[in-house]
């Protein structure tokens, strides 16, 4: 008696469901990354102060004004790398405080500059009807010590 036996097909790896795998963890992490470095200007060096116990969160729709004094010591105000006047600056505040009454503002003030150039552009936003407005600060060289290295 003559018994047939046929070979199965081998077993192959199927590619394009692991494509589509990656391609949409790609896009999710390309859709969730914080562009936080195009709105900060690394002159700036922002005055430390003491940990909160909460942290504040960034919104999403927050605007970063950077603000600190050039060599002659005027003010220079930065949004996403590009530079502006105070009245450039108060109109695009007012026109973002149009479309959104809560438009939520961070000042990114040098530790360097006088008090009176960053209470220059708290005017302006408060001119141009913004009131969500907070500032950024970071943990003194101690408490980053801290917690950068747990004590054993």
């Amino acid at each position: 008696m003559k018994l047939s036996y046929r070979m199965p097909d081998p077993i192959g790896f199927q590619l394009a469901p692991m494509l589509d795998v990656v391609f949409l963890l790609l896009i999710f992490f390309v859709v969730t990354q914080k562009f936080m470095l195009n709105e900060q200007d690394l002159k700036v060096k922002v005055p430390s102060a003491p940990q909160s116990s909460e942290e504040a969160s960034r919104a999403i729709d927050e605007l970063i004004i950077n603000v600190r004094e050039d060599e002659q010591g005027g003010i220079v105000v930065t949004i996403d790398r590009e530079r502006f006047s105070l009245d450039q600056l108060e109109s695009r505040l007012r026109n973002m405080a149009r479309l959104n009454p809560s438009q939520p503002v961070r000042i990114r003030g040098d530790a360097e500059a006088r008090w009176q150039k960053i209470v220059d552009v708290i005017a302006r936003c408060n001119a141009a009807g913004v009131w969500n407005v907070s500032f950024s600060k970071k943990m003194p060289p101690d408490k980053a010590q801290e917690t950068a290295a747990p004590a054993p």
